[in-house]
């Protein structure tokens, strides 16, 4: 298993290569050589988009092996991956060995993920935008034996890849499920979405930015239409989980 000085080198590097990568191609090169100098066997990375007025989308990026994914969406497994589960409810690390997430509603994921070699891992959760949930997972086929101290450091070296991977892909992939991301906000336009979305009317916005109702009417339509909303309780929505507003 990697050192901890050698783990951390191989993030810095990592980061610099997320920092200069254009292309999903290059996201997986990553992905690859970190898995391979971490000694996991697969590696696979989702984006759950799953919002108020969002079409649901996922995003994934692997090589595990095409006959397990295959399987994994022809049972609707994502119902009952205890992974997943994990994923959205936690913030924290899951190894894949831990009593809780082990029990006869899974046992049969887990027998049939086991004969693909995915035995034994890691996943990592990441919860960006609200309704935009990452999973991270390094798998091997076999068990993972190192002192408490390894295992912590190889645990946080990877939930901070995990991170970084995450915000590689928010810029290089998301915005072509959901271009609604590009739209670009003039800084009145989103004062007024912000005290839109607190309930105030067209007249009080004006009031408080100094601006005429009308005007304030204008620039909620200009937002509506550029978040590809059909009103305001729309284009609020949306513009918590896109912009961050």
């Amino acid at each position: 298993m990697t050192k901890p000085t050698k783990m951390l080198e191989l993030l810095c590097a990592a980061a610099s290569a997320f920092d200069r990568a254009t292309s999903t191609r290059e996201l997986r090169t990553e992905l690859e050589v970190f898995a391979k100098r971490l000694e996991f066997d697969r590696f696979a990375y989702a984006v759950t988009i799953n919002a108020p007025s969002l079409k649901r989308q996922q995003y994934f990026l692997s090589d595990y092996p095409t006959s397990w994914v295959s399987m994994y969406v022809e049972r609707d497994y994502f119902k009952v991956d205890p992974l997943v589960r994990f994923a959205q409810k936690s913030t924290l690390p899951a190894i894949w060995d831990d009593d809780s997430l082990h029990n006869a509603e899974t046992q049969e994921f887990w027998e049939e993920a086991g004969g693909f070699g995915l035995h034994c891992g890691l996943t990592f959760p990441v919860h960006d935008q609200p309704g935009i949930t990452g999973v991270f997972s390094l798998a091997r086929d076999r068990h993972l034996e190192m002192p408490e101290a390894e295992l912590a450091a190889l645990v946080g070296r990877a939930q901070m890849f995990a991170t970084l991977l995450h915000q590689a892909v928010a810029r290089i992939d998301l915005p072509k499920l959901i271009p609604e991301t590009c739209a670009a906000l003039t800084p009145r336009e989103r004062e007024c979405l912000r005290w839109a979305a607190d309930g105030k009317t067209a007249w009080e916005i004006g009031q408080i930015l100094n601006i005429t109702e009308r005007t304030a009417v204008f620039h909620v339509n200009n937002v509506t239409q550029k978040l590809g909303a059909v009103n305001k309780t729309q284009a609020i929505a949306r513009a918590v989980v896109l912009l961050s507003c």
